[in-house]
């Protein structure tokens, strides 16, 4: 015996299943990864054994001194996150000196040598603007 539904029921059901997968669609557009405060998933978590440096007076090596944001002020005045610290120029930690901030890098007085840190944007650096 086979029992038939009414196009009824057909069409309630089509109808429950389309609007169930519009929403789960709508749900994805809505979401957005934040990736601060995560780790790295290109970072191993096994082999090196150095501890994380956070602080810029517990830097030892440039390698270590990351610069996490740039912003300027009126009157040109320019002021960089590095190692969740706001330095400016001149400032000074342990054996670090900020010598200059732009607009895309920070110099930085280490031992005597000047290194300049790029700014890194999220999504890749900055090409052609």
């Amino acid at each position: 015996m086979i029992y038939k539904l009414p196009k009824t029921a057909y069409s309630l059901f089509i109808a429950l299943a389309l609007s169930a997968l519009s929403g789960a669609f709508s749900a994805a557009d809505d979401y957005k990864y934040e990736s601060r405060g995560k780790r790295d998933p290109f970072v191993p978590l096994v082999g090196i054994n150095r501890p994380a440096v956070s602080k810029l007076e517990d830097v030892t090596s440039i390698a270590d001194v990351k610069v996490e944001g740039i912003v300027s002020a009126s009157g040109g005045r320019m002021a960089a996150i590095l190692n969740d610290q706001i330095v400016r120029q001149g400032d000074r930690f342990g054996d670090i000196e900020i010598k200059k901030i732009t607009k895309k890098a920070v110099t930085i007085v280490m031992g005597g040598k000047n290194y300049d840190i790029m700014l890194i944007e999220e999504g890749g650096s900055k090409s052609g603007r």
